[in-house]
């Protein structure tokens, strides 16, 4: 039989690998290896980069394809949890983070009424919230008064320069009213903003509030 040159077994290598040679070519290329050491190590090397079985191109497509899919859940879950904290954070803003309106002399007045009951009176279009101390004993130039801090607080969605909820909401009287904690033992009410956990801490003091807070009624 002729003797094949190299060459030739090793331009048909590529089909004989991926098994799309006739059974003579085969027969003959499995001859050539067996005697020619140049040639097998070209085939050993060829098989190592291009050789994949089909059963293994299935079931590596398969897996790529599985791993993809995941990636595409996880992306959506993600994007689903980040929206949905946005959205919270943006609520949460809008309905509960409060902010201290601003004293004025024709915002927030103090009343006696018929049962000597003192009451802040609030003429703004809305408000979320008021804040009071107790009276608490402070020495005020050089007398000692019962002294009762308040402020009032906004949101965005409820204060009294913006309404996002509902244009036309509006508080009935009563609403605007609040009346003080033990009112009989009051002297003076101040207005100022003031917060409970820094006093506590040892940030801030009842003297030093009032230094800063406004004087909106006395005995």
């Amino acid at each position: 039989m002729k003797e094949i040159k190299c060459t030739i077994i090793q331009d048909v290598l590529p089909l004989y690998i991926d098994e799309v040679v006739s059974q003579d070519t085969k027969e003959m290329v499995d001859e050539h290896l067996q005697h020619c050491d140049k040639c097998q190590m070209e085939y050993e090397s060829m098989k190592k980069n291009l050789y994949i079985p089909v059963e293994n191109k299935v079931s590596l497509f398969n897996k790529v394809s599985k791993k993809w899919r995941k990636k595409k859940i996880m992306i959506s879950m993600v994007s689903i949890l980040a929206t949905a904290i946005i959205l919270m954070g943006a609520f949460s803003y809008v309905f509960y983070y409060e902010t201290v309106i601003p004293y004025s002399d024709n915002l927030v007045k103090i009343e006696i009424q018929n049962d000597n009951q003192l009451v802040s009176q609030y003429f703004g279009e809305s408000y979320a919230g008021i804040n009071e101390t107790h009276p608490m004993p402070l020495e005020i130039d050089g007398e000692k008064k019962n002294v009762s801090f308040i402020f009032y607080t906004k949101t965005i969605a409820d204060s009294p320069s913006r309404n996002l909820i509902n244009n036309e909401k509006s508080l009935n009287e009563q609403e605007y009213t609040f009346k003080l904690s033990e009112s009989e033992k009051i002297d003076a009410v101040y207005y100022v903003d003031f917060d409970v956990e820094k006093i506590t801490a040892g940030k801030d003091s009842w003297v030093s509030i009032l230094e800063r807070a406004v004087l909106i009624w006395e005995k």
